[in-house]
């Protein structure tokens, strides 16, 4: 067959376009997706909570969010959570992210990327969050995008109380000592007790004896510890005093007096098992313990009639204050995807993902959005 000229120009001239197009499809990139580009290749957490909860809040997230995939949670057990941080950090192999409690902000503070007041400013801050989560709001920025808070809470035991003709738990103070005590109290031909209201004035066999402290400390007004202007830390437990009467000194004399044997509000004593074993076992009638810790007094006492209340306020106050653990997303100084994993942390930390978070742990909530739409 004779091809003519015109006919071999044509094929000639689509050979090298088709040569030409493998040549670019080969070397096309397609522009980068936005938001992979913002988390980066991988951000890694680290954390105390169950790993499997965990996994199962990233994955939720990832299946709408495909380039969530890059982020991985692993847990680390509590007692073991600092010394393997601090060996992380010394390795060069810190993880990206990590859901810290308020508690241990002093101890890293200088380990941690602060997040600047032109990337947060205090106004937006303090509009968007509860003002417990301010702690982490330090002189030259933000320490964490928080998350949820932990708080104490009332566990009460409702057996108790309908036995001792009582229906509900009390909501102040003056109540619990000149009523609730002496209407659930119950002691032996010995005057030993037997039936106890509620664990306070001792600290060995209390689980949560700090954080009650703290939290008498806030409900009487004192700031208990302030940064001054060099960045440190001073304690200021005695910063409300009123009338010769300092803070500290009245809740050391409220929280004792429930272990003193000549008070009519006796009710504790170093003798007793751990306030958390006495409840569980139905012969104490209130538990002062953190939100998270619901699902594991079931787990151990499935039986229980229990409820849970807020804790008592002076009856005078107007203002109510409590005592919580708070969480936040904090990047170490020595991530390797700081950019990243800032992205990563004010996604988790949206109210959305935030809520989310707070149920599956029985933590309460830190966004103020959120308790106005209760």
């Amino acid at each position: 067959m004779n091809i003519r000229p015109f006919e071999i120009i044509l094929i000639a001239v689509f050979a090298i376009g088709a040569i030409g197009g493998l040549f670019y499809f080969a070397k096309y990139k397609p522009d980068a997706d936005p938001v992979a580009v913002l988390y980066g290749d991988s951000v890694v957490i680290w954390g105390t909570q169950d790993s499997t909860q965990m996994e199962s809040f990233l994955f939720s997230i990832s299946k709408k969010n495909e380039s969530f995939r890059v982020v991985t949670y692993r847990e680390v057990e509590e007692r073991s959570f600092q010394s393997e941080l601090l060996n992380a950090i010394a390795d060069g192999k810190a993880p990206d992210l990590i859901i810290m409690p308020h508690t241990l902000l002093v101890t890293y503070r200088s380990k941690l990327q602060p997040i600047s007041f032109e990337t947060i400013t205090q106004r937006a801050f303090r509009d968007t969050y509860i003002e417990g989560a301010e702690i982490f709001m330090r002189s030259d920025g933000t320490y964490g995008v928080p998350i949820a808070v932990d708080p104490l809470i009332m566990y009460w035991n409702r057996d108790i109380f309908s036995g001792s003709g009582l229906a509900q738990p009390p909501k102040t103070w003056e109540t619990l000592t000149s009523q609730t005590t002496r209407a659930i109290n119950r002691t032996d031909d010995w005057l030993n007790l037997t039936q106890s209201t509620i664990a306070f004035g001792d600290f060995m066999n209390i689980h949560h004896a700090k954080d009650i402290l703290a939290m008498l400390l806030l409900q009487a007004g004192s700031e208990v510890v302030t940064e001054n202007d060099d960045g440190e830390y001073a304690i200021t437990i005695d910063s409300a005093s009123e009338g010769g009467i300092s803070p500290g000194n009245a809740v050391l004399s409220f929280y004792t007096q429930f272990s003193t044997p000549s008070k009519e509000a006796y009710s504790w004593n170093r003798s007793k098992n751990t306030d958390r074993t006495e409840f569980l076992e139905g012969t104490l009638a209130l538990y002062f313990g953190l939100g998270s810790e619901k699902t594991s007094l079931e787990r151990d006492n499935a039986n229980l009639n229990y409820d849970v209340a807020t804790v008592p306020q002076g009856s005078a106050t107007t203002i109510q204050r409590n005592y919580g653990d708070f969480y936040a997303l904090a990047i170490p100084r020595s991530s390797k995807n700081i950019k990243g994993a800032y992205a990563v942390a004010s996604f988790l930390g949206q109210p959305e993902q935030a809520k989310m978070f707070a149920e599956m742990f029985d933590f309460a909530p830190v966004h103020r959005a959120l308790y106005s739409e209760n």
